[in-house]
């Protein structure tokens, strides 16, 4: 024990006067009374009003010193001194997963962990660095080898937790890099009790703390979520987990396009889970969202989103007088819904509302807004494009200087062992391109007129064994890719943090990604997986570029795959000392604060005593 400010000492002289005050007598003037009767109280004072007195034993005077002993103490600043193992280089690390977002340390595992970061950086030894790395799914360098203490501060308070999973590879890859040569290092990383960090992943160069913060959580989550379209109605699978000790219990509320649709109780022992199933849901909805109404050590999990796969298709409308292997090829692909009618009853009112209109038979006197293919159309024009009589074909040949789009229509397309009997003479502008040609005939041609798109097929696919080869449904396929664009995302449900790789069609200059927040993210060619993933909730996709307006939606869920809490000490230290100029450090811990509370009760006991009566 050391004293701070040893010369504060000087005022124990204070004690002094004090004592005087209790052994001087008091000078007082006579006054005649009738009778001290009423004085005898009184009367003990006034025989101990001789100029100098024994000293006798008194409770106040007692306390009043200890008061004053108690005050001196304070104002020398009292400290024992505090050895320090942080000496040299430092590397913190600090967790920025799910895990530390818990409650169970106040006010939570993280503010804990910054805050014992902030007490690492004010012991660091003069001409050492200090490190700072947030380790979430992307551990990154808040700041690196710095001897300045308000930049360490700062970087240190602009760590943020997240919901995602900890890399604790990266993380301490990133470290190793830091260590400067010839300099004792040390790594202190601040992880959660349930981050399952048992040994390091990759050898280092230097000593290793991990300093595990929480024990086992209150943590009742849902842990799975998806949903299906199936038979003209929606199914769902939802999976609820309780991590915590005790049972625990909850409401969940289930929501369909932002509206309730089903409340129920859940009572779930501790360490096991239960699934729940949906199988009569209202068809064509988009979304769903799952919410627990329990709250508790991590709020992270208590809310899940699903998209409904294929809930985003394609409108089909059919123009035609019944053709059963076109209509049957169409309807192959889940995400498109058919519907038919004769050309006779056909109106252009009827195109708006499709993605697609199909004439197989007929001509429109105009073309509609939207995407058309013609298919064995009858002698006329439609806008720019001719149609004249029937001629023979003969050998079916691909046009190899298509590109582009239109040339991705023949993709995985073998027309080696197709026969067409005869197909109609066409004209065609100079934005519609050739695909397939049998001498100077066209049999396949496709293009962009610039407010939307066309595709024809000038022959009757009955007088063709077309029909019949696999070639043709997937030669069907490619036409509605290049006609109604899509935007394919990897995975309809994620994972917070994992990438997805969005494919979108040939032309596009941008993908916009709107975030559950609001916010926008872009993205130009190369398209990379996309990666701002950290945030759980419905990201919409759109696909910018040309005519393509293609859009797509996606969840991101808290879904995490979770340790057991470890046990064991709350501090494991791996690796080995590092060689360097390794200096000690020794902080004085002040305990004045002690003193000074100490110094207040006992005048306050001194103020009961001497009122007491």
């Amino acid at each position: 024990m050391s004293l701070l400010s040893p010369l504060a000492m000087a005022l124990l002289a204070v004690a002094a006067p004090i004592v005087l005050m209790y052994i001087l007598k008091l000078r007082r003037r006579d006054q005649p009374v009738s009778s001290t009767l009423l004085w005898r109280r009184a009367l003990d004072d006034v025989q101990a009003n001789a100029p100098w007195q024994r000293l006798r034993p008194s409770m106040l005077l007692l306390l009043q010193l200890l008061v004053l002993v108690a005050l001196v103490l304070a104002l020398a600043g009292p400290a024992y001194s505090r050895s320090h193992a942080f000496s040299g280089d430092v590397i913190v690390v600090v967790d920025e997963s799910y895990g530390m977002q818990g409650r169970d340390v106040a006010p939570s595992r993280f503010a804990a962990a910054l805050k014992r970061a902030h007490s690492i950086a004010d012991d660091l030894g003069s001409g050492n660095v200090m490190s700072v790395i947030g380790m979430g799914a992307q551990p990154h360098l808040a700041i690196g080898e710095s001897t300045d203490a308000g930049a360490i501060s700062r970087a240190i308070d602009s760590l943020r937790v997240s919901a995602s999973p900890p890399n604790v590879l990266g993380a301490m890859s990133l470290a190793a890099s830091l260590a400067r040569s010839g300099a004792s290092t040390r790594a202190i990383v601040l992880t959660s009790g349930d981050s399952g960090i048992m040994g390091l992943p990759l050898q280092v160069p230097f000593e290793v703390d991990v300093v595990r913060l929480g024990g086992r959580l209150r943590d009742l989550g849902i842990t799975a979520f998806a949903a299906s379209a199936t038979g003209g109605h929606t199914s769902a699978v939802l999976r609820v987990s309780n991590f915590g000790a005790h049972t625990a219990t909850s409401d969940l509320n289930l929501y369909v396009d932002g509206r309730i649709a089903d409340v129920r109780p859940l009572s779930i022992a501790a360490g096991r889970e239960q699934n729940l199933f949906w199988t009569s849901l209202p068809g064509g909805v988009t979304r769903l969202q799952a919410r627990l109404t329990r709250r508790d050590d991590i709020d992270g999990d208590k809310t899940a989103w699903a998209v409904v796969p294929g809930s985003v298709g394609r409108r089909v409308l059919l123009v035609t007088n019944g053709d059963f292997f076109l209509q049957t090829a169409l309807s192959l692909d889940p995400s498109v819904t058919v519907s038919t009618v004769k050309p006779v009853a056909y109106s252009p009112t009827l195109a708006s509302g499709n993605d697609l209109v199909v004439f197989d038979g007929s001509l429109p006197a105009t073309l509609p807004a939207t995407a058309t293919l013609l298919v064995a159309p009858t002698v006329g024009r439609a806008g720019a494009v001719r149609f004249g009589a029937e001629q023979p074909v003969g050998t079916i040949e691909p046009v190899t200087t298509s590109s582009g789009e239109p040339a991705a229509v023949l993709q995985h397309v073998d027309l080696g062992d197709v026969h067409i009997s005869r197909a109609r003479t066409v004209t065609v502008p100079d934005w519609l391109q050739l695909v397939v040609v049998s001498g100077g005939t066209p049999l396949v041609a496709v293009g962009d007129n610039g407010r939307s798109r066309l595709a024809v097929l000038p022959f009757n696919l009955q007088e063709s064994d077309w029909p019949l080869r696999i070639s043709f449904p997937i030669m069907l396929h490619n036409l509605l890719e290049y006609l109604t664009p899509s935007l394919a995302v990897g995975a309809d449900n994620l994972i917070v943090g994992q990438p997805v790789k969005l494919s979108p069609p040939a032309g596009t200059q941008e993908i916009r990604i709107t975030r559950p927040d609001g916010s926008v993210d872009t993205q130009r060619p190369p398209f990379a997986p996309y990666t701002g993933t950290e945030r759980s909730g419905i990201y919409t996709a759109r696909a910018i570029g040309g005519t393509t307006r293609a859009t797509a939606a996606f969840a991101v869920n808290f879904f995490p795959a979770r340790a057991a809490t470890a046990g064991g000490a709350p501090e494991i230290r791996f690796g080995a000392p590092s060689q360097g100029s390794t200096r000690q450090v020794s902080v004085p811990v002040s305990v004045a604060w002690t003193f000074a509370l100490l110094a207040l009760a006992i005048l306050s006991l001194e103020w009961w005593y001497a009122f007491r009566r």
